[in-house]
């Protein structure tokens, strides 16, 4: 192959990579908007597990003031089609008590659950 036209090829591989990242970025920013606006009361983490060569995973757990998860919504995925789940298996289950045991995408909710945790009681503090 041709050095010019590799070098081509690989500029239009990397734009294409940019401008999907940038739509992705906007579907995360859009998703965290619209979970915001729906739960007016509470509190929102988001957690994320990156590793190299594996699957990365960010949740989205939404609780009440006593920290009964509202909402969980997970993506998961290797490229920037993967799309947020809603998640079912911790909704109703209060942080505290959590047992992690055998929840799936659990390193994932407990860094978003982290979060959460960090907000109660930064507002404990002020109260």
């Amino acid at each position: 192959m041709d050095p010019l036209a590799f070098l081509m090829l690989l500029v239009v591989v990397l734009v294409i990579q940019a401008f999907t990242g940038i739509l992705h970025v906007k579907y995360y920013q859009k998703k965290v908007k619209k979970i915001t606006q729906q739960y007016s009361e509470g509190y929102l983490g988001v957690g994320m597990t990156k590793k190299m060569f594996r699957v990365g995973k960010v949740a989205i757990v939404v609780t009440d003031k006593k920290g009964t998860i509202q909402e969980c919504n997970i993506l998961s995925g290797l490229t920037v089609l993967s799309r947020f789940a809603k998640y079912k298996e911790y909704v109703g289950e209060n942080i505290k008590v959590i047992d992690w045991e055998k929840k799936k995408h659990r390193l994932v909710v407990q860094d978003a659950v982290k979060r959460v945790e960090e907000q109660m009681k930064r507002e404990a503090k002020v109260s």
